[in-house]
């Protein structure tokens, strides 16, 4: 974001997002889950601040996304692996 902002750059739109859980894990230690997204970021545009021209190079697309989520002793489940797949559309 810092970079973005040094040269002029920010982003505009919305991102869409619908994650969804593909495997589970409870008898692992710790316990796990998987998760699958479909991130959409046709909407979400990196335009010059100044001008509202878009960035070459910036466009967005639909692309897949995972996650693993894990159940930590206090019994809260954090991200504790994730990774964007961009030459993975959806």
């Amino acid at each position: 974001m810092r970079d973005l902002e040094t040269h002029g750059a920010i982003r505009t739109g919305k991102m869409i997002s619908d994650p969804r859980v593909s495997a589970l894990d409870l008898a692992a230690d710790p316990p796990t889950v998987s998760i699958q997204d479909c991130i959409d970021s046709s909407g979400y545009k990196m335009v010059y601040a100044k001008s509202k021209k878009p960035v070459p190079g910036a466009a967005g697309g639909r692309y897949v996304a995972t996650a693993t989520a894990t159940l930590y002793p206090d019994g809260r489940w954090l991200i504790s692996d994730g990774a964007v797949h961009q030459d993975q559309p959806c």
